[in-house]
This record gives structure tokens, C-alpha cells and sequence, in this order.
């Protein structure tokens, strides 16, 4: 068996059957379906077991609530195929996409191939495409644009060959950002990666999902996230260093402009970090990204502004060049 699919559940139940109807008719049928059901306590699971009943290739593994990262790793531990692939269960794919993936992957001996995806729900969003056409990626490239979020690390728009999945999905500890955790571990043991310039994943936006619901607490953690990665590539990637802070400064930003400082110390800490890094890199950011206008002025505004003595020294400094001029 050449490719596994792992599709987490937990009360799913108004969008399952359309996760499961999109996999059971794809074109490729080299392939085992592994639902691991995370305690659900709607009718998920009754409808898994539909799907167990209708084809062979479905199986249904049952547990008390212990999270995704533990649901992912305890299917993983069940899977047979060379290749895995990942569906949230409340997505859907094109009927085509494991075909592509599994043909690029053999043809080219790729350990990792990835493709675009478009969101769907209350604002429909395309996936900003990195590559135009299809590419064979260098493992330097590939590791680059991930450092810089070019490549997104969500493990549903790609398949990898099973080794490299082995302890990384442990690395995580925490339900936020766990994808991001460690795709960069997994992009660092892979050799050969192959980029698909088709939309192949759908990615259902709901707001009550953990990608969807956002607070404190989710910032802070995944800034904290967010700088283990750019820590991990200081270590062992140093010239990518700046693609590095590319990608941790969009963190840092959004934990900084839409939270104040908190009070406890600890979160503090964590908080004022982000401030120190945004204040320190903003200007290189803004002439490294393609920033808009309305974005470049908020950056402007944080980084000079926030503070009187901040104010107050931009307007001394403005007004000591005025009169130097007279």
C-alpha cells in the first residue's frame, strides 16, 4: 500500500460526510483511510462507521478525548502506506488531489509534495501561490521558504514519506500552531520536495475551530512557538537567519497591535519580546515583504507612537530638523 490517509474526528458531525464522500471518490485508490474518532460526542462516529462498512480501505479507531496531536500520532502508529497524508475532518479535497500528490511523489522520489488550497466558509480565500508551475524544490529552497511562511506548514496540503514523520509529531505540546511546531523538524530530515501549482485542498473557516479562535493565550503561545522556530534555524540554519524573522515578525505583530501588555509576569515577558523584536526589525520587514500601505503606516504608528516618550522624542526630532533647514 502506497498512501495512508489520516482524518482525525471530533464532533464533526454537519461536515463529515462531505470530508469522507471527497476521499472514498479519489481517482487514486491506492490507499487506506485511518478516521481516528477523538471522543466525539455528536454523530460523528456513527457516520465513520458508515464509511468502515461501505469500503474495505476505511478504518475507524475510537478513543477518549486526547487532542489532535495524540490522535494524529496514535493513527500514525496504525498506518501501513510509504506515503501519509492528512484531511481535517470538517475540509473536503478535490477528487484528483491524491493522484497528483502520489504521482509527483514517485516520479520524482520526492520525500515531501505540496500543494495550494483555497479557504472556504464566511470568506472565501485562495491560498497565495508560491510557484506559478510545478517545481522540484532543493531542500535549501524549500527550507528558506518555510523559515520565511512562504510555504505554509499545515500537514493538510501535503503528503510526506512515512520516516520523516517518526517522533516529530510528538514534538508538540500544545493544541495552537501545532502543525508549525514541527514542520520544520520534518522539512529537515526530508532530501526531495516537489511543489503542485493546483488548488487541490479545501480548507473549511470556522470560527469555533482551534485555527479559528484566537485569544491571548493563543497569541502568546504561538509567538512562543513562533520564536522556537526561529531559534531552531539560528542553531542549525544561520544564513537563513532573516528569512527566519520574516516569519516569526507576523506573530510577534499580531499578538502586539490587538492585545495590551498583560499583567502577569510571565506573559509579560513573552509579550514585551514580541514589542522589543517588532520595534527592532520593522524597518527590514517592511523593505523584505510587499507590505500595503494601511499595514506599513500601522507598523510606523506602533513602533513610534505607543509611548509619549516615544511621541515626544519623533516630534523633538522632527522639529531640530526644521530648524536646522531655516
Amino acid at each position: 500500500m502506497k498512501l495512508s490517509i489520516i482524518v482525525p474526528v471530533y464532533n464533526v458531525g454537519l461536515y463529515i460526510r462531505e470530508c469522507l464522500e471527497s476521499i472514498i471518490t479519489q481517482t487514486y485508490s491506492d490507499f487506506e483511510c485511518i478516521m481516528i474518532n477523538d471522543g466525539s460526542m455528536d454523530n460523528s462516529a456513527e457516520i465513520c462507521a458508515e464509511y468502515v462498512f461501505r469500503d474495505k480501505r476505511f478504518s475507524l479507531i475510537s478513543q477518549t478525548n486526547k487532542g489532535l496531536a495524540m490522535a494524529r500520532k496514535i493513527a500514525l502508529s496504525a498506518a501501513k502506506g510509504e506515503y501519509i497524508g492528512f484531511v481535517d475532518a470538517d475540509d473536503y479535497i478535490a477528487n484528483d488531489m491524491f493522484y497528483f500528490l502520489m504521482e509527483k511523489a514517485i516520479n520524482n522520489d520526492a520525500d515531501v509534495v505540496i500543494c495550494d488550497w483555497v479557504r472556504v466558509g464566511e470568506n472565501r480565500k485562495e491560498g497565495k501561490k508560491q510557484y506559478e508551475v510545478d517545481a522540484r524544490l532543493t531542500k535549501e529552497l524549500a527550507l528558506q521558504d518555510l523559515a520565511a511562511d512562504h510555504i505554509k506548514s499545515y500537514v493538510w496540503n501535503k503528503i510526506f514519506k512515512r520516516r520523516l514523520l517518526q517522533n516529530s509529531l510528538s514534538l508538540s505540546k500544545t493544541e495552537t500552531m501545532e502543525d508549525y511546531s514541527y514542520m520544520h523538524h520534518i522539512f529537515a530530515k526530508a532530501n526531495s520536495f516537489y511543489y503542485i501549482a493546483k488548488k487541490l485542498y479545501y480548507y473549511r473557516y470556522r470560527p469555533e475551530s482551534i485555527m479559528g479562535s484566537a485569544n491571548l493565550l493563543h497569541r502568546l503561545q504561538g509567538y512562543v512557538i513562533a520564536k522556537a522556530r526561529y531559534e531552531f534555524y539560528q542553531c542549525n540554519y544561520p544564513k537563513m537567519l532573516v528569512k527566519s524573522k520574516i516569519g516569526l515578525f507576523p506573530h510577534a505583530w499580531v499578538l502586539c497591535k490587538n492585545y495590551a501588555c498583560p499583567k502577569d509576569e510571565e506573559a509579560r515577558a513573552i509579550y514585551l519580546n514580541a514589542d522589543n523584536f517588532i520595534k527592532s526589525f520593522f524597518k527590514e520587514y517592511i523593505s523584505y515583504k510587499n507590505v500595503g500601505k494601511k499595514e506599513r503606516l500601522s507598523l510606523w504608528l506602533y513602533a513610534y507612537f505607543t509611548k509619549p516618550v516615544r511621541f515626544w522624542k519623533a516630534i523633538k526630532g522632527r522639529n531640530s530638523k526644521r530648524l536646522s533647514l531655516n
